[in-house]
């Protein structure tokens, strides 16, 4: 063998050297993108589930219940804080509260309640005798919603 051809022998397995290294390093990167792609992949598909979750809470309502003194008596305030009619509303003293300072003839009247428009409220008349110590009830407020699911919350009420 000649001189000549044991270099271009050499330059020839340099170059397939060269060929091999850069092989090797393309199959690694194209790795590294294919689990970049997967991950890019479920962070789309989580981000969607989240904007599908805000999308089906926005169909929502979101009542809320406070205790408001009037006069001599008191008022169970529920509003509706959501972006949603709410409809068939109906409000209820938990069990484990000292007495039911409902008035009567005003909550069979109210209850349930058609519909409470976002931003909107209405009350129930309620009456704590002096000799009462509870400071705060436990309600439970429980509504239908314009998507056709039914939502329950139980809130303290401090008077």
């Amino acid at each position: 063998m000649t001189t000549t051809e044991i270099i271009t022998s050499l330059i020839s397995l340099l170059a397939v050297l060269v060929s091999f290294i850069a092989l090797r390093r393309s199959r690694q990167n194209h790795a590294q993108l294919l689990e970049l792609e997967k991950v890019h992949a479920d962070l789309s598909r989580r981000q969607i589930d989240e904007i599908d979750e805000r999308k089906r809470e926005a169909l929502k309502a979101k009542l809320t219940v406070h205790l408001e003194k009037a006069d001599t008596d008191y008022r169970f305030i529920i509003t509706n804080q959501g972006q949603s009619t709410a409809s068939n509303i109906y409000f209820g003293i938990e069990q484990g509260n000292e007495h039911n300072p409902l008035v009567g003839g005003d909550f069979e009247q109210k209850t349930p309640f058609p519909a409470l428009a976002p931003n909107a409220s209405y009350h129930l008349l309620a009456h704590i005798p002096i000799d009462i110590r509870q400071l705060t009830y436990e309600v439970s407020v429980r509504w239908n919603n314009p998507d056709g699911t039914q939502d329950r919350e139980i809130h303290s009420v401090a008077r």
